[in-house]
């Protein structure tokens, strides 16, 4: 078996977080969750990723700002996954 995705879910909404937790429950996936930036940041500098799926619609500072931060202060190339609310 192929070394499973690791993601990192950037998302304030709880119910929308469990959903994809719920999405994505299976031994395919490592799932981190991070309910707002300063969260992010920190799992950011501290795991390596696969995939962020990322809210543009984060409290404190928007999920497009975060995005510039993951590429500028942490230097990260990770694939980012946006979310934009319908």
């Amino acid at each position: 078996m192929a070394n499973p995705i690791r993601l990192l879910i950037v998302e304030d909404n709880a119910d929308l977080s469990a959903n994809l937790a719920e999405f994505f429950d299976s031994d395919a996936y490592i799932l981190d969750f991070a309910h707002d930036g300063l969260v992010a940041l920190h799992l950011l500098a501290t795991n390596t990723y696969d995939v962020i799926v990322l809210d543009v619609m984060l409290p404190g500072v928007s999920g497009f700002g975060l995005c510039q931060r993951i590429r500028q202060d942490l230097g990260s190339s990770t694939r980012v996954a946006v979310c934009a609310p319908f």
